[in-house]
């Protein structure tokens, strides 16, 4: 029966020589505060990133442009993540969200008080009047197609105050109007505007709210565009009756104004275009490069 000889140390001298030079930069002591401490897998704000970056684990190197010690992300339980903004906060934003929304879709439905009006002044029949409605909702239909992608790129905020800002010039040529002719096109530029709201409002509302509470926010929040079209002839009704049927486009403006002031004073609440001007803003206070998110990559607008 033979003895294996037992291992000397020396044997193990390289594979030992090995394990002292490999330093993975996870255990790097360039690991910041405000860099989180969750998988990078994980999904933020309940939206999942359309593209996976390819990770990296390096050697005695400083970070690279996807190493996970550069990573910029919401720390757990961060007051800057909307998903942990209070209660109350949220509940304002969805009572913005829910009356911004009501009072544009309110203007598909308000016209249709002040056609007889119309008639007498411009000489119309009732057929050419109610092809405002037509332009309207035509116009919606299109400013989904093309608003909605533009708030993934850039955020929700910027696209509210813009839009509307735009319904806001749009609506003032109709109610100044001498012709059917400037109402039916701004209004078709007005519906383009005002589609922001139809349809980013719900993602908005999916940006605060956890799962567990998402079916009582969004039954919340259609609380007004659903009843929008319905209030809309009650209260172009009675201003076309005590007011002519420019005011019913005054009526508007002022609603729309009030409602641009309001979505202009609340914080973004999408999290990767949040992530996104973090990572930009380290970039530029620490002069490197290597700090990232992984939203960082941006589609073309037509792809989307």
């Amino acid at each position: 029966m033979s003895i294996e000889e037992p291992t000397t140390p020396d044997s193990n001298s390289d594979s030992g020589a090995e394990d002292e030079d490999y330093e993975p930069s996870v255990h790097s002591n360039r690991l910041r505060p405000s860099l989180s401490h969750t998988s990078s897998m994980n999904q933020v704000g309940n939206v999942v990133p359309t593209l996976e970056l390819m990770r990296t684990w390096t050697a005695r190197t400083s970070g690279t442009a996807t190493d996970p010690a550069y990573e910029i992300d919401f720390e757990v339980g961060e007051q800057g993540d909307p998903q942990n903004w209070p209660l109350w906060y949220k509940g304002l934003i969805l009572l913005i969200m829910s009356y911004s929304t009501t009072a544009v879709v309110l203007f598909s439905t308000s016209y249709t008080s002040a056609i007889p009006g119309m008639e007498k002044d411009f000489g119309i029949s009732n057929s050419e009047g109610i092809l405002g409605v037509t332009t309207y909702l035509l116009g919606m239909a299109v400013g989904s197609v093309i608003l909605a992608p533009l708030s993934e790129m850039y955020g929700r905020r910027p696209i509210y105050i813009a839009a509307l800002g735009g319904f806001i010039v749009f609506v003032i040529p109709c109610a100044v109007a001498t012709n059917i002719e400037t109402i039916l096109v701004t209004r078709f530029f007005g519906a383009f505007c005002a589609a922001a709201m139809i349809s980013n409002a719900p993602g908005t509302v999916n940006d605060i709210v956890d799962e567990e509470h998402r079916a009582l926010a969004f039954s919340i929040w259609s609380i007004g565009p659903m009843n929008g079209p319905v209030i809309g002839p009650v209260v172009g009704g009675f201003v076309y009756q005590y007011a002519g049927w420019r005011w019913t486009n005054w009526v508007v403006i002022i609603g729309a104004a009030v409602a641009w002031v309001s979505t202009s004073c609340i914080k973004e609440t999408y999290a990767p275009a949040i992530l996104r001007r973090r990572a930009a803003k380290k970039r530029k206070e620490t002069e490197d490069d290597s700090w990232w998110s992984r939203y960082d990559e941006k589609l073309d607008f037509l792809p989307l």
